[in-house]
């Protein structure tokens, strides 16, 4: 078994019509950044107010202790389910609830995921539009790649995970659609 992060172990990976597939199972982790929910459960957060106050941060030299280093998530909270409101959060991996004022910090329960990388090739091969932002493209893998592995998803306390990774210049190098899933019995 391989393992991409220090939290997840690579369970099984499946090829698909040239695009790449794992389950992974994930520990329980510890976030820290700027969450914000929407108001009530048909709603959308204000993803414009999260990023300034998630900016503004940055830009006032604060900075969470001991992030996964070269790596950043966007977590979409409640997005499989209306039985809660939806909830954005920007922000790093970290390893201590001890982090500077101001940060928000997030623990999540162990749990499975489908991983794809977010690109053109997968877009292809699950025979969808290339994503452009907003809303990541769960539906890649809640209405296609999901039922045709025998996994099913829906109401779960696990977020659709977005994880950045950064190249040395700091632009982006690769994007990674996590979805929790469960097995069909």
């Amino acid at each position: 078994m391989e393992s991409l992060h220090r939290q997840e172990t690579v369970m099984e990976t499946y090829d698909w019509n040239g695009a790449s597939a794992q389950l992974v199972e994930w520990t329980e982790t510890l976030w820290c950044g700027k969450v914000l929910y929407a108001e009530d459960n048909a709603g959308e957060p204000d993803v414009e107010r999260l990023m300034r106050e998630f900016v503004a941060l940055g830009d006032s030299g604060a900075s969470p202790f001991n992030p996964e280093e070269g790596w950043d998530v966007c977590l979409s909270i409640n997005y499989l389910t209306r039985q809660r409101p939806s909830g954005i959060f920007f922000g790093f991996l970290v390893e201590s609830r001890k982090q500077p004022d101001g940060f928000d910090l997030l623990w999540l329960p162990g749990g499975r995921f489908l991983r794809v990388e977010i690109n053109e090739q997968t877009a292809k091969a699950l025979e969808a539009e290339p994503w452009a932002g907003g809303v990541p493209p769960f539906q890649w893998v809640t209405d296609t790649l999901g039922p045709q592995l025998g996994f099913s998803t829906g109401d779960s306390p696990l977020p659709i995970v977005e994880y950045y990774r950064h190249a040395e210049d700091g632009g982006i190098s690769g994007c990674w659609l996590y979805v929790p899933v469960t097995a069909k019995k």
